[in-house]
């Protein structure tokens, strides 16, 4: 694929993954595993680059935004890190350091964009005030979406492409130490953000299904696919049998 076409896609979901419809749409734009797969198809680099966005989704597996804190920006993460990943051409268990610092930059871009967004927000406010419906609709929709793209379509388009022989200039100037130590950091942070997430299974009543998952993989050598699906039974059965026993003790 044409760098420049490559270059266009890659801005165009990294502006849609911010505005508000990806939101519209699912979520899941927001998401490294997600939002990367789009970019490594745009690159024309599937396998590679879906295996690069699942090392930055581990990276950042625990994190959530709760209130006005923000950890770290996962869509900027997904799109950039992978994106320089393939760029430069390293091994996909490297794309967690290139993902963290675009991520933490993404912090004070979400910062910029959500303040910036505010001025729409009033100049709606006095065109509803005047009846102004479709004004309305467009201070809402269009602006932000501008500013979507200033912030985060063309640092991707950027990247892309003028970015490819910089990033693999970059990685070819490192000494052998240093890439082994990106490597090991690389490797240490998935197993970070798996920890962040087992932190949450503390809970006396989910501890056992943890136990539970961990038995059925390594002793009973089933895969991912047939833990989950035995885990969806569990999960339905439990939820059928919790209405029964409102129901009954409604009635009772």
């Amino acid at each position: 694929m044409p760098v420049f076409i490559s270059a266009v896609l890659v801005a165009l979901i990294s502006t849609l993954s911010q505005w508000w419809v990806s939101h519209a749409i699912t979520r899941t734009w927001l998401y490294p595993i997600w939002v990367g797969f789009l970019v490594a198809l745009a690159m024309g680099e599937p396998i590679i680059g879906m295996q690069a966005a699942a090392y930055i989704q581990l990276t950042y597996l625990g994190w959530i935004t709760a209130g006005g804190t923000m950890p770290g920006n996962l869509m900027a993460a997904g799109v950039f890190g992978t994106a320089l990943t393939l760029l430069s051409g390293a091994e996909p268990e490297l794309a967690p350091t290139f993902a963290v610092p675009f991520s933490l930059l993404g912090i004070f871009i979400n910062q910029a964009y959500m303040t910036l967004n505010s001025f729409w927000v009033h100049k709606a406010d006095k065109y509803l005030d005047n009846n102004n419906i479709t004004g309305m609709r467009i201070m809402n929709y269009v602006p932000s979406g501008i500013l979507s793209l200033v912030l985060y379509g063309i640092p991707a388009f950027i990247l892309v492409y003028f970015g490819g022989g910089v990033a693999e200039n970059l990685l070819n100037s490192l000494p052998e130490s240093l890439i082994q130590a990106l490597s090991v950091v690389g490797a240490l942070m998935p197993a970070l953000g798996i920890a962040i997430l087992l932190n949450y299974l503390g809970n006396k009543k989910l501890v056992g299904f943890f136990i539970l998952g961990f038995f059925m993989t390594i002793y009973l050598d089933l895969d991912i696919m047939a833990v989950t699906i035995f885990s969806a039974v569990i999960g339905v059965l439990i939820y059928v049998f919790s209405i029964d026993k409102e129901k009954t003790e409604g009635e009772a």
